[in-house]
């Protein structure tokens, strides 16, 4: 098993992630913006590059951050990545990724923001979403990250509507769903018996969001039946639990308690607030 960081390294305390609002680009002459913008992305590559290094010391998967090219896909900014005055230096800095993940053998993943939803009821929300799952899934190409499920790109289905015929090959060949925590969206039964025949993508499971909302599935039988969907290839999983307060949903930001693999062999995205520092806590409270 590996354990996956999550987007932050909070031990890698001079690497930070920049990002821009488009209140502040639109309020400059565009030039400006341009330029702004562009070393903002490139500083996001830079930052990157050091927590996948820091990963593969530490022989840790890599969930890249899903705010690495502020504005790039939002349709009023009008942007693309040949506009930056700095394009060329952002094109290296690919090359720079791509040869740390080769050098370090890291895992590389993805999970779009949550905002992005394939079952929206509101076409303009599909369409962005498609857009945005299309550009990382391009990305990913361009890092030399697998088109398969070595390299997947996870989402929510949230609602039980959806159509996926526009996402490119890349990206339909990378995604995965998982449970959700809500009890009026998919639970790891329902995806697992009816998402998951129909659609052959593999199921992430997730044990906060099976804690949340199990419909009626004990623990071992999600996990095992989430664990049959991957079809060969490594499934990667979410560990999380609740944090002290009213809502059951909220992130804990170190974990308090064992996990059970139940004897299965899977890579465990931490999604604790600690990041980095929560999997160091558990890997030593493991090893006492």
């Amino acid at each position: 098993m590996k354990y996956g960081l999550c987007c932050i390294s909070l031990q890698l305390e001079s690497h930070k992630f920049q990002t821009m609002t488009y209140k502040r680009f639109s309020s400059l002459p565009r030039e400006e913006a341009l330029a702004i913008l562009g070393d903002r992305i490139l500083n996001n590559m830079e930052t990157t590059n050091a927590i996948i290094k820091h990963c593969g010391q530490n022989n840790f998967c890599y969930r890249i951050s899903s705010d690495l090219f502020p504005l790039i896909t939002y349709d009023e900014a009008n942007i693309d990545l040949e506009d930056l005055p700095n394009y060329d230096d952002i094109q290296d800095s690919f090359d720079m990724v791509a040869q740390t993940i080769t050098n370090t053998n890291v895992r590389i993943t993805c999970h779009p923001s949550e905002f992005n939803v394939l079952a929206s009821t509101n076409p303009k929300a599909v369409e962005k979403t498609i857009t945005e799952l299309n550009f990382y899934s391009s990305f990913m190409d361009r890092i030399g990250c697998p088109a398969d499920y070595q390299s997947p790109m996870n989402l929510h289905v949230h609602n039980k509507t959806g159509s996926y015929e526009e996402i490119i090959d890349n990206c339909k060949s990378r995604l995965v769903i998982e449970n959700d925590d809500k009890l009026n969206c998919w639970s790891v039964k329902e995806l697992t018996e009816i998402f998951h025949p129909i659609t052959n993508i593999p199921i992430t499971f997730d044990y906060l969001h099976h804690a949340c909302h199990p419909d009626g599935l004990d623990e071992e039988t999600a996990i095992r039946a989430c664990y049959s969907t991957w079809r060969g290839f490594t499934p990667l999983f979410h560990y999380s639990e609740s944090r002290p307060g009213n809502n059951p949903r909220a992130h804990a930001d170190y974990a308090e308690k064992y996990f059970n693999t139940y004897g299965l062999d899977f890579d465990l995205d931490f999604e604790l607030k600690m990041k980095d520092l929560a999997i160091d806590k558990y890997l030593s409270c493991i090893s006492i």
